[in-house]
């Protein structure tokens, strides 16, 4: 979730209004024109903890398209034993597991990536809207028609960090 986008969403939805923006499950908006590039590096500098991490939550365990995620006991002293000191553990991962982790750690760093290189195309326009909503992943299905057909809808990425939110990119008039 975009806190710094929900807060603006009393202050820009007449923009989005006086445009026919109307997305559902809105969660906030940003101005192009006042943001800065992100630092792709940084942005996704820890990807790789942060999967492992969520591979020792999986259920079932280390799967990288889990039916949900649980915290417990046991699942703190996975993540514990897998990493040490904000770092993976690697020597202590062999096998599937190891492979598995690879294949997540690439597949996250390009949807990091691709989120911030996305938003760093648009940094500084004055004609482009930035709306968080939450239908991203398999949310899309039931939106994707009341959003991809509209004259503002220029395109959309899921969020990296929580996939069932997205950043929808819309084009305005000049204000």
């Amino acid at each position: 979730m975009d806190l710094y986008a929900y807060a603006q969403i009393d202050d820009l939805e007449k923009i989005a209004k006086d445009n026919g923006i109307e997305v559902p499950r809105l969660r906030g908006y940003r101005l192009m024109s006042d943001e800065t590039p992100m630092d792709v590096k940084e942005y996704c500098d820890g990807v790789d903890v942060e999967v492992a991490k969520d591979l020792c939550e999986a259920t079932p365990f280390w799967s990288e398209h889990p039916y949900w995620w649980s915290s417990s006991s046991w699942t703190d002293y996975l993540k514990e034993y897998y990493i040490t000191n904000g770092k993976i553990q690697w020597h202590k991962i062999h096998g599937w597991k190891r492979k598995v982790l690879k294949t997540a750690i690439h597949n996250g760093l390009v949807k990091y990536k691709k989120q911030a290189e996305t938003f760093n195309k648009y940094v500084g326009r004055k004609d482009i809207l930035y709306i968080h909503a939450r239908i991203g992943g398999n949310n899309w299905k039931s939106y994707y028609t009341s959003v991809l057909n509209q004259p503002w809808y220029i395109e959309k990425v899921d969020d990296a960090f929580d996939s069932t939110y997205c950043d929808i990119y819309a084009k305005i008039k000049e204000s």
